[in-house]
Order: C-alpha cells, then sequence, then structure tokens
C-alpha cells in the first residue's frame, strides 16, 4: 500500500517526487491554503515555514529556515541577519518535538539569498531520511543523510542524495 504525503513547500516537490519514486511513496504537491485539503487523507504533511498550522494536526511536519528554538517567528530569516547571527540553520519538527537540525554558518558577506539557497539544499538532505524514518515509524538517525546510494556508491546515481 502507498503511503501519501502532501508537500506545501515551492520548488522541493520535483526532488521528492524523483527520490520516493518507485519506493510506495506518493508525493502531492499542494500551493497556496492548508485548508483546502483534509491533512487526515495523508500519512504526513510537510510545511515550509508555517508555525501558525504546525499544532492543528498530528502528521504535519514543519522545515523552519533557523535553528529552533531560536527565531520561531515569522520572518526569521531578516530576524536572523538583523541581529548579526553567524550560525542558523534548518530545524525539521512536529508539534511536540524536533525531529532533525541541521546548522548553517553565516559570514560577513553572507547575502540573505544565499541562505536562503543553502536552506533549500540541507532541506533536501534532510527531508527523505526524515519522511522514511517517520513513515515507518522508527525514530530519524542522523546517519540516514549519509546512506543515499550515491554516498554508499561514492559515485551520483541522481537520487539527488549527494546534492
Amino acid at each position: 500500500m502507498s503511503k501519501k504525503v502532501a508537500i506545501f513547500y515551492p520548488g522541493i516537490f520535483d526532488f521528492l517526487n524523483t527520490y520516493f519514486k518507485g519506493k510506495g511513496i506518493e508525493i502531492i504537491q499542494f500551493d497556496g491554503d492548508l485548508s483546502k485539503i483534509d491533512c487526515e487523507d495523508f500519512d504526513l504533511v510537510i510545511l515550509y515555514d508555517s508555525f501558525d498550522l504546525i499544532n492543528d494536526y498530528n502528521n504535519l511536519l514543519n522545515v523552519h529556515p533557523a535553528l529552533l528554538p531560536s527565531y520561531k517567528c515569522e520572518g526569521a530569516i531578516e530576524k536572523i541577519f538583523s541581529d548579526g547571527v553567524k550560525v542558523s540553520g534548518v530545524t525539521i519538527h512536529s508539534k511536540d518535538k524536533i525531529i532533525a537540525q541541521y546548522p548553517i554558518l553565516i559570514g560577513v558577506d553572507t547575502h540573505i539569498d544565499d541562505y536562503l539557497s543553502e536552506v533549500h539544499l540541507i532541506s533536501k538532505k534532510l527531508l527523505p531520511p526524515v519522511i522514511e524514518s517517520i513513515l515507518s515509524d522508527r525514530v530519524f538517525d542522523f546517519k540516514d543523510i549519509f546512506s543515499s546510494p550515491c554516498q554508499k556508491s561514492g559515485g551520483c546515481s541522481g537520487c539527488g542524495g549527494c546534492h
């Protein structure tokens, strides 16, 4: 039986769809209003930077562009830069726990667009093993991000896990 994952994260659908092709996980992209779907119809719903919605359902994950518990507000990236923070990152969390985090170093010449690009790159590394671990009801282990077919074989097989 196929698992269904709804994605409310612009720009990551094609990557996840390719990554999970043939693995029994159907990725369905949505744009806009979460209230237009029934979250209970999905095994997992992935949001991007949506703190206000995370408490509504048990099967929601949020990808937040900062290291929690700091900067859990809307506009976190702008606040990070205005405060002169030198290390932030990506947090994937549910309503009651942090699932995974990964740091991003912010240099004096780092532009917000560069930071955002790094957030999306790291999200692509973290999301597949996090999704797989949750759907298979096991605890996420950081070594999972280094166990893509590319990492094991030493060359890119096109799954997206190495870049």
